[in-house]
């Protein structure tokens, strides 16, 4: 994957999320990834998140939440917790599903600050209510799942994870 027509730089997506998140903090890995960590509160908890994203190499932004653990709802699996990227090899570190596979609702010419920190919120808002309700509220297009994504994509999620874990 090359750089797309109207991307925005590295520099301008870290600038973005430090005047938009101030309570993250980003860096940009020696291997060109981006990566921020910091505090979402969508209603009853403060869930401690990471997002990376490597331009050029990785389609979408991935973010998962470091603390508290994603939990499945009582006896179930976290192969049931709806609209979440699924890594059976790792299952805490899945992704959160913020985007349609088949939209467009990003591209790397929008900012993270502004689209991929609110989706992640909304996620954790639709989450808490999941485990509530037992219901996805939110819309949604299905599943996903590591396995299912393209190797090479899921080979670079694999080692930034390795990287920053």
């Amino acid at each position: 994957m090359g750089s797309s027509p109207g991307a925005r730089s590295p520099d301008a997506q870290l600038k973005a999320m430090a005047l938009q998140w101030p309570d993250f903090q980003g860096c940009r890995l020696g291997n060109g990834a981006l990566v921020w960590r910091g505090p979402l509160r969508p209603k009853a908890l403060i869930y401690d998140v990471l997002l990376f994203w490597k331009p050029g190499a990785m389609a979408l932004p991935y973010v998962m939440v470091v603390e508290p653990p994603l939990q499945p709802r009582p006896g179930g699996t976290f192969a049931e917790i709806p609209h979440l990227i699924f890594d059976q090899d790792d299952p805490a570190r899945s992704g959160l599903c913020l985007f349609d596979p088949e939209g467009a609702e990003w591209s790397p010419a929008r900012l993270i600050a502004e689209t991929t920190i609110h989706w992640a919120s909304e996620w954790l808002l639709y989450y808490e209510l999941w485990h509530l309700t037992g219901s996805w509220l939110a819309p949604g297009v299905g599943y996903e799942s590591v396995a299912h994504m393209h190797e090479a994509e899921a080979q670079i999620i694999r080692e930034v994870k390795a990287d920053v874990h």
